[in-house]
């Protein structure tokens, strides 16, 4: 008798900080603590979270992404070249200036040796050492060269001091950073690319059209740029890229045209794995799927991260069943739609317990799926 596959259980990479976290932070931020004394908050919080993960029964596992502060500035500015600048710009009233954080380009882009990420990784992969494999995340070169291309207004030229060595100047930094990740022991790295959702997004797409960019041509351009900074990489080196965002939102897969981006991204980025929510409310849209080229990791992210109410397990599923017509089921895993990590958890009825019911609902609906078959 065959054996049923049992989809992998797999998580988009943040977790909510917990309590001593927290404080630990606001500590920080009132002078109360050093930056020396919050990272060894940091790491021993890191360090039970992946126990934690473990535990839940996941086989890959992240760091939580608990030490950022945003999900791309964090890893952009530990590039050469990059940097955070905050901008005064006038106040609410009288006794609250407002603030904002922008990315600032200082010089070309280019590979950091140094750069916070690596030294992070290690930690993590010194903790998972022959219990779990470890999965670095990090925001694509295409959410970069996006990044600079709204900042710009489509050209490049306003505010990078060699724009015609943009595209090669990423390609080499994210390399460069790939190539260290891996001598590290890094074998897990995922791509997480936002922009592939809005694009299919009407309003995003005139926001383009408005400042002279071509929405394909854009498309066009991610596509060889991604490929670019993995081309050559080992075999043992998998790359997932990830179309979750910070919230729970799906790209518009209606029609031909809202789809034709995720379509593209499906047949010409060599990645190994891809990583997108669907919305179990339409779950035709999974029939997304047949324009992944054989061989390829589909990860679907079926369970809301940002709401504790759980998802109906006959749902997820009727959602399985939809993917394997076009996916082979060992290649299919499933996850929650977005990460954990939210900016006001507590507005949303989630706290850290939320997470691992969460990841329990779709343990126990990747079990009563294989049982089923």
């Amino acid at each position: 008798m065959t054996q049923p596959t049992l989809p992998r259980v797999e998580i988009v990479g943040s977790f909510l900080p917990n309590d001593e976290l927290v404080q630990a932070r606001l500590q920080k931020s009132q002078g109360l603590i050093s930056d020396d004394e919050l990272h060894e908050i940091e790491d021993r919080v890191i360090d039970a979270l992946i126990d934690t993960e473990i535990e839940a029964g996941l086989k890959i596992v992240t760091d939580g992404e608990l030490r950022r502060k945003a999900w791309d500035r964090d890893f952009f500015e530990g590039l050469l070249g990059l940097e955070r600048l905050r901008i005064d710009s006038g106040s609410l009233l009288q006794d609250a200036p407002l603030r904002h954080d922008t990315l600032s380009i200082s010089d070309r882009i280019s590979y950091n040796p140094e750069h916070p990420f690596l030294e992070k990784f290690s930690h993590m992969l010194k903790l998972t050492k022959g219990r779990a494999e470890a999965r670095q995340t990090f925001p694509s070169p295409g959410e970069l060269y996006m990044r600079l291309m709204l900042m710009s207004n489509g050209d490049p030229s306003k505010i990078y001091p060699s724009p015609e060595t943009l595209l090669d100047d990423i390609v080499e930094a994210y390399r460069a950073t790939i190539n260290d990740l891996y001598r590290r022991g890094c074998r897990h790295i995922q791509y997480d690319s936002s922009v592939w959702t809005r694009l299919s997004d009407p309003d995003f797409e005139r926001t383009l059209l408005l400042g002279g960019m071509d929405p394909d041509t854009i498309s066009d351009t991610l596509v060889t740029l991604i490929n670019r900074t993995i081309e050559g990489r080992p075999d043992d080196l998998e790359i997932t890229l990830s179309t979750a965002t910070n919230h729970t939102h799906f790209a518009r897969l209606e029609d031909l045209r809202e789809r034709r981006h995720i379509v593209k991204m499906l047949e010409n980025i060599n990645a190994d794995a891809f990583l997108i929510p669907f919305d179990l409310r339409k779950p035709q849209h999974i029939g997304v799927l047949a324009h992944l080229p054989g061989g390829k990791r589909a990860i679907l992210g079926l369970v809301d991260a940002t709401d504790p109410g759980l998802e109906s397990i006959t749902d997820i599923i009727e959602a399985l069943n939809i993917a394997s017509r076009h996916v082979l089921p060992e290649l299919i895993s499933i996850s929650p739609t977005s990460g954990f990590r939210v900016a006001h958890p507590e507005l949303q009825g989630l706290n850290c317990e939320t997470q691992w019911t969460k990841i329990a609902l779709l343990n126990e609906a990747a079990h009563a799926w294989a049982d089923q078959a």
